[in-house]
């Protein structure tokens, strides 16, 4: 009963997702190529848009994460 449920969520949530990104389940049946396009667009399109925002995070975290594993590191190696 526990897996019913637990498939109907699903369902429902991957059903949501698709309607929030304007993907018609039939079209998934009958233009199936054009929905794999369709779909790579809107990953492109989420790349395109995350790609600055990831870049300006990584001046800032890269180097503390670098600066935080040189300071374990240089802790691990100096005990006894």
């Amino acid at each position: 009963m526990g897996w019913i449920v637990r498939t109907l969520v699903l369902c429902f949530i991957v059903g949501f997702i698709l309607s929030v990104l304007r993907i018609d389940p039939a079209s998934i049946l009958t233009d199936s190529w054009e929905t794999v396009r369709d779909i790579a667009e809107l990953a492109l399109d989420a790349g395109r848009w995350a790609l600055p925002y990831i870049l300006i995070g990584a001046v800032i975290v890269v180097p503390l994460s670098v600066l935080g594993a040189l300071l374990r590191w240089s802790r691990s190696r100096h005990r006894p």
